[in-house]
C-alpha cells in the first residue's frame, strides 16, 4: 500500500505546484542572441506527471487476476495472428497485440503500452478540462488507473470514455463520438455511454428528474424480475458466477454521490449562468446518484461503474469553482478530498483490498 500512496502523493504534489504556478502566472524567459523566448514551465510538470503514471503502471509485474492472461493472449497472437481462441476478443485490442508483435515478442511491452494509453488519455483529459487538477488526478488514479492494472481492456475503454466525456461537454461531438466509438473496440460495454452522452446533453423540465427517481425506486423494488429479464439478453454471463455478476450496495458511493448531487443543485443556477453546457455535468450527477442508490444490482454493475465513477474528476472541480468565496471553496475541497482519502486508505489498511505492487525489476 505504501508505494501506491507514495506515487499518488508525488502526483498530487506536482499538480499543486501546477496550480500554484498557474495562480502566480509563472513563466520562464530565455534570451538567446538578444531575442527573448517565453516558456511555460508548467508544461514540464504535466509531462512529469504523465511520466510517473506511465512508468509506475508500465513496469508492474503480476498485478491483478488477469495479468498473466493478457500476457498469454499476446504470446498466442504473436504465434498466430488468427488464433481462434481470441475470436471473441474486441478487435481493437487484438489489433493492438498484432501491431506490437511486429516489433517485439516480449509481453512486457503490451503491459507498458496499454498502461501508457490509459495514463496519457486520463492526464490529457484532466489537463485540458479540469478546473482543479489535484482532485481530478486523485480520482483518476484511484479509479480507472488503478482498476486498469487488472481490467486492462476495460481500463483503456474507460480512459477513452473519460476523454470523450470532456469533449462532449465542450460540444465537440466529433472528437467525443470518435473516442466513444474507439472505446467500443476495446470493450463492448462502453457502448452504453453513447446514448447516455446524448441524453445527458439535453435540458429537462424538473418534473423529468422527479419522474426519474420514481422510476428508479420502482425498478429497485422489481430488481429480481428486471435482472432475470436482462439476463435473457446476456445469458452466458450468468456462468461467470454471482460474485462476478452482481455488486452490493455501497453506502460510501451513495453518500459521496449524494454530496455531489447536493452541490450541483445548490450551484445549479451559477453553473448554468457560467456555461449552459454545464447541464451535462448536472444531469450526470443526478443520473449517477440514482444508479448508485437504486441500480447497483444490475448485472455487471461492478464493471459498468468504472465508466461512471471517474466522471466526477471533472464534475467536482467545475461545481466547486462556482463558489466565489475562496475560503468556502477551499473548505469544499478539503472536505471532499478528506472523504476521498479516508475511503481510499482505510479499506486498504484494514482489509488489504489492494494488489501488492511488484515491478519487472523485483
Amino acid at each position: 500500500m505504501e508505494i501506491y500512496l507514495l506515487v499518488l502523493g508525488l502526483i498530487i504534489f506536482l499538480s499543486i505546484l501546477i496550480e500554484t504556478g498557474k495562480q502566480a502566472q509563472v513563466r520562464c524567459v530565455f534570451v538567446i542572441r538578444g531575442r527573448e523566448y517565453s516558456v511555460a514551465p508548467l508544461n514540464s510538470l504535466w509531462i512529469l506527471i504523465a511520466a510517473v503514471f506511465v512508468v509506475f503502471g508500465g513496469i508492474r509485474y503480476g498485478i491483478g487476476d488477469d495479468y498473466f492472461g493478457y500476457r498469454m493472449m499476446f504470446e498466442d497472437l504473436c504465434a498466430n495472428w488468427n488464433d481462434p481462441a481470441r475470436a471473441g476478443t474486441e478487435q481493437g485490442f487484438v489489433w493492438l497485440n498484432r501491431l506490437l508483435s511486429l516489433y517485439t515478442q516480449n509481453a512486457d511491452w503490451l503491459i507498458f503500452v496499454t498502461n501508457a494509453i490509459i495514463s496519457l488519455a486520463g492526464v490529457w483529459c484532466i489537463r485540458r478540462f479540469s478546473k482543479f487538477p489535484p482532485v481530478s488526478l486523485f480520482i483518476f488514479f484511484t479509479t480507472i488507473y488503478y482498476q486498469g492494472f487488472n481490467l486492462v481492456r476495460q481500463g483503456m475503454a474507460a480512459a477513452m470514455i473519460f476523454l470523450a466525456f470532456g469533449y462532449i461537454r465542450e460540444r465537440n461531438w466529433i472528437r467525443g463520438l470518435f473516442w466513444t466509438i474507439l472505446a467500443f473496440y476495446f470493450h463492448k460495454t462502453s457502448l452504453i455511454m453513447l446514448p447516455l452522452f446524448l441524453m445527458m446533453s439535453l435540458h429537462y423540465n424538473p418534473v423529468f428528474y422527479l419522474l426519474y427517481f420514481v422510476v428508479s425506486c420502482a425498478c429497485f423494488l422489481l430488481k429480481e424480475n428486471i435482472s432475470d429479464l436482462l439476463l435473457t439478453f446476456y445469458p452466458y454471463a450468468a456462468r461467470d458466477g454471482a460474485d462476478y455478476m452482481y455488486g452490493s450496495m455501497s453506502p460510501t458511493q451513495i453518500a459521496l454521490s449524494g454530496i455531489y448531487l447536493a452541490l450541483s443543485l445548490v450551484y445549479y443556477k451559477p453553473l448554468l449562468q457560467r456555461d449552459k453546457r454545464n447541464i451535462f455535468y448536472i444531469n450526470f450527477t443526478i443520473l449517477m446518484f440514482g444508479l448508485y442508490s437504486c441500480f447497483y444490482w444490475v448485472p455487471m454493475w461492478g464493471r459498468l461503474q468504472l465508466y461512471f465513477i471517474c466522471l466526477y474528476a471533472l464534475i467536482i472541480p467545475e461545481i466547486v469553482s462556482c463558489e466565489e468565496d475562496k475560503r468556502l471553496r477551499a473548505l469544499y475541497y478539503l472536505v471532499i478530498w478528506g472523504l476521498l482519502i479516508f475511503f481510499y486508505i482505510v479499506p486498504m489498511a484494514l482489509y488489504g483490498v489492494t494488489w501488492p505492487y511488484r515491478s519487472l525489476f523485483g
